[in-house]
């Protein structure tokens, strides 16, 4: 299954999101990521964060949702959106009809960039992301992917 996470710029939090299921759910999911709103430069500090954090970095890159939308891109499953910037963004005409959820990942007073912010939405995406690969192998369908996937917009965790 596809999974497509989007965020504002594609510079660090929906990377973020497609390295950690690239890690946690390698076997079942295949991880994308894309800015909403506009392309940004990866941030260099959240690729070494995720290296420190043993995730994998190797082909992460910036990309827009222009990137996902054309004939020759792999269709999507899923498409969860990171911010609200993002949650704007109109899916319903989207190639292939996937599932959208919203996973608010609100950054604090702190800001985006600070070190305890990168590290509390990197364990927010982990907890989220662990819980939306969690079911049995066996038992892997859209339909229980897409509560599990309601669930989790709905609980804020």
């Amino acid at each position: 299954m596809n999974v497509l996470f989007v965020c504002h710029d594609n510079c660090a939090l929906s990377l973020m999101a497609e390295s950690i299921l690239t890690s946690v759910g390698a076997a079942r999911f295949h991880a994308f990521s894309a800015g909403a709103l506009r392309k940004a430069p990866v941030d260099a500090y959240v690729l070494d964060f995720l290296a420190q954090h043993h995730m994998p970095v190797a082909g992460l890159w910036s990309k827009t949702l222009d990137n996902f939308r054309s004939p020759a891109a792999p269709r999507m499953d899923f498409i969860i959106t990171l911010c609200d910037a993002a949650a704007s963004e109109q899916f319903s005409e989207w190639p292939g009809e996937p599932f959208i959820a919203h996973w608010n990942v609100k950054t604090d007073a702190r800001g985006a960039d600070s070190d305890e912010a990168l590290r509390d939405n990197f364990w927010t995406l982990m907890r989220r992301i662990k819980i939306f690969t969690s079911l049995p192998h066996g038992k892997l369908n859209r339909r229980l992917l897409e509560r599990r996937a309601l669930t989790l917009q709905a609980s804020h965790l």
